[in-house]
């Protein structure tokens, strides 16, 4: 029985001592896949360790081609700030990289070797004033994971309508402040689309095609001088997911007629408009749950809300 007892003992400590390695050894893992390197000299020590690779605000001449098929599990690349003229083509070796921040640097064009980036999740190509747009989008257009793309404060003069149905699977696209004076009709090919930003543009209505943007979630429409606002609500009026509008900081001082049609809306952002009071044909939206009106002209007042539309569970935001 005491040998049985001795037994059972040295069972228990030896699977304690199993769930002990196998827990250092899931921290060791996630750490080092959680640590962020900022030196590439360092980086290249140990190149497989290296899962976050932070180079910007470095200011490279130019950065060698050679040294990233070395970097095999790299998930996370900036590069942001460094002022390149041109993008090594050896980026294009990293098939396990999930985010690339190339944001404000000085090149014309992407590497058409990034079509081999068959994991690219996320692509940071911000304050690009010299990029050829329509070029370097050429080299990412068949990513079969790219989900987000970044394209704010390029200053584009315009955009070519034929390459966005090669972007399938996109779900969230950022042009915001970019002074386009028109939207291209193609974006409205992108059937996966959830989120669209195209806050401080120029241009004067949304494209009758955005009707095709079935899983459009959220639209920013803010900073808006130039649009026809009813024109373009009706361009996405009947989306069935759209659950999301921002009308911020566009000189509204009442609500536009088109507005009213968004039955299916969830929640409004009007902050930094005109309105003197609350607009109550608000009400009228039946499944609108939050309205955010910040920095507006009126002043928060108790009897501006009737109850009924107290009684509409409605939340609002001053």
């Amino acid at each position: 029985m005491k040998s049985l007892v001795k037994i059972n003992i040295l069972i228990g400590v030896l699977f304690i001592a199993l769930l002990y390695e196998m827990n250092a050894q899931i921290t060791s893992g996630s750490s080092g896949i959680n640590k962020e390197y900022y030196d590439l000299g360092e980086a290249l020590k140990n190149p497989n360790n290296v899962y976050r690779l932070n180079l910007s605000n470095q200011n490279f001449n130019a950065l060698s081609d050679s040294v990233w098929g070395k970097f095999e599990n790299l998930e996370y690349l900036s590069l942001k700030n460094d002022h390149l003229k041109e993008i090594p083509s050896g980026i294009g070796n990293l098939k396990n990289l999930k985010i690339l921040d190339l944001s404000n640097n000085d090149f014309k064009v992407l590497p058409q070797s990034f079509s081999r980036l068959e994991n690219l999740r996320e692509i940071y190509l911000n304050d690009e004033k010299e990029m050829d747009i329509n070029q370097s989008l050429r080299a990412i257009k068949d990513l079969p994971n790219l989900k987000i793309l970044h394209l704010e404060n390029d200053n584009l003069s315009s955009l070519s309508d034929s390459i966005w149905g090669e972007f399938e699977n996109l779900e969230y696209l950022n042009l915001k402040n970019d002074h386009l004076k028109e939207i291209p009709s193609g974006i409205g090919n992108l059937k996966n689309l959830k989120i669209l930003d195209l806050s401080n543009n120029d241009f004067k209505v949304l494209p009758q095609s955005f009707s095709r943007l079935e899983n459009l979630r959220e639209i920013y429409l803010n900073d808006e001088k130039e649009m026809d606002i009813d024109q373009s609500l009706r361009a996405i009026k009947d989306l069935p997911y759209l659950k999301i509008l921002h009308l911020e900081n566009d000189n509204l001082k009442s609500i536009p007629q088109g507005l009213l049609q968004f039955t299916q809306l969830e929640t409004l952002y009007l902050n930094n408009n005109s309105f003197n009071e609350i607009p109550m044909e608000l009400k009228n939206l039946k499944n609108l749950n939050y309205i955010d009106f910040h920095d507006n002209k009126f002043k928060f007042n108790s009897q501006d809300f009737p109850l009924p539309f107290l009684g509409s569970g409605v939340i609002m935001s001053f």
